[in-house]
C-alpha cells in the first residue's frame, strides 16, 4: 500500500463522547480531498469506551486505525502516533476539534511553502478565540511567558494542540523526545529550535471546549517543570 500524504494523529483519553463527532469533522473532510491520508487515533490508559467507538468506525473506515497505550500522558500519546504513522505529512489533532477542520488546507498550504514545522496559535494577530473563559486565558499567557523565560522564544502559543510536521522532520523529533504528560510541546519546539528547523506559527480560529481535561493549577505547574526539565536536557546534550 502507498504511504500516505497526510495522516492525522489524534489522542484520545477518556474521549467516548466527543471522539465521534470528531471522526465525523475528519473523515468527511479528508474523504473529500484528492490525496492519499490516514487517522491514527492513539487511546490511552482510558476507563471509558473511547476504544469501542473508535474501533466501530475502523471496521468501517480502511484509512482509520486505532491504537491503544495501558499507559496515559497526552505526550506520550503523540509521540507513539507520530512515530506509527507513515505519511509524508503529520498532524497532531486534539479529540475535541476545536479548529474547524477546513484549517488543514492552511496547514498545507504553509507546509508547501519550505517550513518543517507548522503550529496553530490562538494568540498571535488574525487569531480567535470563543468561549474561553478569562481566567484559563491569562493561566496560558503566564504559561507562555514561563515557557519564553525557560525554553523556547518566538512562540506566543506553544500549547495549541494542532501542529504539523514533515515526515522525516517528525520522526526525528519525536525519536527524541522524553516528555509524556501536556508540557511535551515545549520540549519538541525546544529541539526543533535547537536543530534549525523552520517554524511557522500560524493564526487559527479555536473554540473551547467546557469539558477539557487540563487541570488549570496541577497541569500548569507540570508543564513549567517539563519546560524546565527541557532546558536542562538540552544543557546537557540529552538531544544530540
Amino acid at each position: 500500500m502507498a504511504k500516505p500524504f497526510l495522516s492525522v494523529i489524534v489522542p484520545a483519553y477518556n474521549e467516548e463522547r466527543r471522539i465521534g463527532p470528531t471522526l465525523e469533522k475528519l473523515v468527511g473532510f479528508l474523504s473529500a480531498q484528492a490525496y492519499g491520508w490516514e487517522v491514527i487515533v492513539v487511546e490511552n490508559g482510558s476507563d471509558d469506551d473511547t476504544a469501542e467507538v473508535v474501533s466501530s468506525w475502523a471496521a468501517e473506515v480502511e484509512q482509520l486505525h486505532l491504537e491503544s497505550l495501558p499507559t496515559a500522558g497526552k505526550g506520550l500519546a503523540v509521540r507513539h502516533g507520530m512515530l506509527t504513522a507513515t505519511g509524508e505529512y503529520r498532524f497532531m489533532c486534539d479529540a475535541d476539534m476545536s479548529m474547524p477542520v477546513e484549517y488543514l488546507k492552511d496547514f498545507l498550504a504553509r507546509m508547501a511553502e519550505g517550513n518543517d514545522v507548522v503550529i496553530g496559535s490562538r494568540q498571535i494577530e488574525g487569531a480567535r478565540r470563543f468561549g474561553e473563559p478569562a481566567g484559563r486565558h491569562v493561566m496560558g499567557r503566564v504559561f507562555n511567558w514561563v515557557v519564553r523565560l525557560v525554553a523556547v522564544v518566538g512562540f506566543q502559543d506553544t500549547q495549541c494542540g494542532f501542529k504539523m510536521f514533515r515526515g522525516d522532520v517528525a520522526e526525528d523529533l519525536f525519536g527524541r523526545q522524553r516528555t509524556t504528560g501536556w508540557g511535551f510541546d515545549v520540549e519538541i519546539l525546544y529541539i526543533a529550535k535547537k536543530r534549525g528547523l523552520r517554524i511557522l506559527e500560524m493564526p487559527i480560529d479555536w473554540y473551547h471546549e467546557p469539558s477539557s481535561k487540563i487541570n488549570p493549577v496541577g497541569d500548569s505547574i507540570r508543564m513549567v517543570k517539563d519546560a524546565v526539565l527541557a532546558r536542562w536536557r538540552g544543557i546537557i546534550g540529552a538531544y544530540r
